[in-house]
């Protein structure tokens, strides 16, 4: 990250106004009256399974390698497995943006491009994507939506990646500015509002895109993500087949579902019965399909009027589901701080590969049923 794109962004933080900064205080003196203290934001804490209240912290810590990782052949993509475009890894780092996901959101621009999608609870039913890029990218991208507390802690594992969005809660923002191991590319701020522009094709907030080559400009930074999964082109012994898999009403109280398809060699996403397509008409897909099976609780700030954001815990461990090549497994995913890569695993014990390809994570409450087809 460059000097002068950290010195812009310290310096959009002093631009707070007063009421702006007592708004914040007030907010996180509540939080911690409430929760009796809080931990540091990305900072080691219980595991899920443990029987401790969840705590937040708002105060940002200074960047921390990204631990246990195993370093990727420099022919392969690091976060899908496949060889890379022209045989090389490009020199840049990943790129997590925010989509939309509401009615007026979809259909989406850009998603069939993303190395990993990972789908997550925003507030009141509603889920939004945090799409990454890295090997591949998207000359439109949109609408981009704004920031939640979840998308920074899933990020924490990637290295030093660009964190794409559109503004947000004035906390949730000063706070990323100040998160010295990402890239801010907020869009309502230079001088990453310069990376985006609005389609006439839409009304406001949904007409905001961009497109990879736009942020990845933003930021000087050269070096790849470590990997977050493991790839195999063979599929292990212990996995089930399964054609469908169902999160019972998990997008505004619509079943999500994930069909496989022999002939396109991939997971197909629909809205229950309808295929989920983006703008050009073609449906949604993914080589893997992760069910991550989180803790959530709401967060400290209304996000949308008067409802509350959901916040989604993935560090800890619980239960996965995991889906690759018309096969399944449930089994755990682990991850022991938030700056550590998911860890798949059989029921077993032993780790899970998926098949080198995109992969799509649904961070899915534990409230919710999954239910497989075989």
């Amino acid at each position: 990250m460059s000097q002068g794109s950290t010195h812009r962004r310290k310096g959009r933080v002093e631009r707070l106004t007063k009421r702006q900064k007592v708004v914040a205080g007030l907010g996180a003196l509540v939080l911690l009256a409430a929760m009796g203290g809080a931990a540091a934001v990305l900072s080691n804490g219980p595991s899920q399974a443990a029987a401790k209240p969840l705590r937040h912290s708002h105060k940002a810590q200074p960047a921390q390698p990204a631990k246990n990782v195993v370093k990727s052949p420099s022919h392969l993509c690091p976060l899908t497995g496949t060889p890379a475009p022209g045989g090389k890894v490009p020199a840049r780092p990943a790129l997590g943006i925010k989509i939309g996901n509401d009615p007026a959101s979809r259909p989406q621009t850009g998603l069939e491009h993303a190395d990993i999608v990972y789908e997550e609870m925003a507030e009141g039913g509603i889920t939004r994507y945090l799409a990454v890029f890295q090997c591949h990218q998207a000359p439109v991208l949109g609408p981009v939506r704004s920031v939640r507390w979840t998308d920074w802690h899933v990020l924490a594992s990637y290295g030093h990646p660009i964190l794409a969005f559109s503004g947000g809660i004035s906390y949730w923002d000063n706070l990323v500015a100040r998160l010295g191991w990402l890239y801010d590319a907020n869009g309502s701020f230079p001088p990453g509002e310069y990376a985006y522009y609005r389609t006439s094709n839409r009304v406001a907030p949904w007409n905001l895109y961009t497109s990879t080559a736009r942020i990845w400009a933003l930021d000087r930074a050269k070096t790849p993500p470590p990997p977050q999964f493991r790839y195999s082109d063979s599929l292990q012994a212990g996995f089930t087949k399964a054609s469908a898999v169902t999160v019972v009403g998990f997008a505004e109280g619509v079943n999500v579902v994930w069909r496989w398809s022999t002939a396109v060699g991939a997971w197909q996403r629909y809205y229950a019965n309808t295929p989920d397509t983006d703008s050009t008409g073609v449906q949604l897909q993914a080589k893997n399909v992760v069910i991550e099976m989180v803790q959530t609780h709401s967060g400290p700030y209304a996000e949308s009027g008067s409802t509350f954001g959901t916040d989604s815990i993935t560090k800890g461990s619980g239960v996965a589901y995991v889906f690759r090549d018309g096969h399944f497994e449930k089994g755990s995913w682990r991850r022991p701080s938030y700056h550590d890569p998911m860890g798949l695993y059989f029921a077993n014990g032993k780790r899970v590969d998926l098949t080198p390809g995109n992969t799509w994570v649904e961070m899915v409450p534990t409230t919710y049923a999954v239910q497989v087809s075989r």
